[in-house]
C-alpha cells in the first residue's frame, strides 16, 4: 500500500503538492533563521554591555529589524544612538520563540495526521 497523503481535490497537483506545501515555507523558515539577525550581530561584535555598545550603522544592522528588539528591550539604545543586547532578555526571547514554533510543529504534525487518516478512511470505504 503506497504512503497516504493528504486528501487531494481534482487538480489540485496530487502528491507532491502535498509536499512541497510543507517543505516550501519550511525550507523559507530555515533561510531566515540561518541569516545573522540584529542580535547575532551584536554579540559577535561584543555589544552586550552599555559601555561596549555600538553604532548600528557600523555594524551595518538596518533600522527595520531593531524596531521590535528595541520595543521589547532585548536591545538597548543609549542617548548618543548606540546600541546594545541585554543577553538576559535575549535568551528568554529566544526560549519563547522556540516553544512558539514547538507548538506550532506539534499543531501542525496533529492536523496532517488527522487529514492523512481522514484520507485514509476515506479510501478504505
Amino acid at each position: 500500500m503506497p504512503a497516504p497523503f493528504l486528501p487531494q481535490m481534482p487538480g489540485s497537483g496530487g502528491a507532491f503538492a502535498s509536499v512541497g506545501a510543507i517543505a516550501g515555507p519550511l525550507i523559507m523558515l530555515v533561510t531566515v533563521l540561518r541569516q545573522p539577525g540584529p542580535v547575532k550581530t551584536l554579540r559577535r561584535a561584543g555589544a552586550t554591555a552599555p559601555d561596549r555598545a555600538r553604532k548600528a550603522t557600523t555594524l551595518a544592522i538596518a533600522d527595520a529589524p531593531l524596531r521590535p528588539l528595541l520595543r521589547s528591550g532585548v536591545v538597548v539604545r543609549e542617548a548618543d544612538g548606540r546600541i546594545w543586547l541585554d543577553e538576559a532578555k535575549a535568551r528568554r526571547r529566544q526560549w519563547r520563540i522556540g516553544a512558539l514554533l514547538g507548538l506550532s510543529a506539534v499543531a501542525l504534525g496533529a492536523i496532517v495526521a488527522f487529514a492523512v487518516s481522514m484520507g485514509h478512511h476515506h479510501a478504505a470505504n
